[in-house]
């Protein structure tokens, strides 16, 4: 006996598989981060990056996990380019570094945390702009930048960022809006 669905279903079916596949959550999904707690801590006083953020941050880019590596070669919980974890080793004068360790949590997120605080610095507090740099890299947005002088950080990326970028920066803001509701004891 065949049964046979109406397309609509199929298609329901189909954008709950893709949206599974690619990791879309509501910001009431946002994952426990919580045993890192003491490294975003420790790294947002040392960076005075706000710590809601950092963990958005995270639970975009790996979602807690300290072993994700992606495509590109990105490693650990803040996703690092080995590259650019050697320069902010260099920076902070991290003489024991070495690429093999970027999957220890404490090092990656002190890392990360440096990485973005340069990037805020870089783009005035921009957080739309320091989050696309840490994403697609600050050339590109200065780019896109000068390319929409007129409108906001966020509408700039909107309108001139990647589709990933794009992503990236509403899936970091919507975790740090769940982790700062959190933070404050609401449900």
């Amino acid at each position: 006996m065949t049964i046979r669905l109406p397309a609509a279903i199929l298609l329901l079916v189909a954008v709950i598989a893709a949206g599974a596949w690619l990791g879309w959550r509501r910001a009431s999904d946002a994952p426990d981060l919580s045993r890192w707690d003491a490294e975003v801590g420790a790294a947002a006083r040392e960076f005075g990056l706000d710590a809601d953020l950092l963990r958005g941050l995270m639970a975009a880019e790996s979602g807690g996990d300290p072993e994700a590596v992606s495509h590109a070669g990105a490693v650990g919980l803040l996703q690092l380019m080995p590259a650019t974890a050697e320069a902010e080793a260099q920076r902070l004068r991290i003489g024991d570094y070495a690429e093999a360790r970027l999957t220890e949590g404490a090092l990656n997120v002190r890392l990360g945390a440096s990485y973005l605080a340069r990037m805020l610095k870089r783009f005035d507090g921009e957080v739309p702009f320091a989050l696309a740099a840490y994403n697609a890299g600050p050339s590109r947005v200065l780019r896109w930048r000068e390319a929409a002088p007129d409108v906001s950080a966020r509408e700039v990326i909107e309108r001139e960022g990647f589709e990933e970028t794009r992503r990236h920066l509403a899936r970091t803001l919507r975790f740090r809006a769940a982790y700062a509701k959190r933070s404050r004891g609401s449900p």
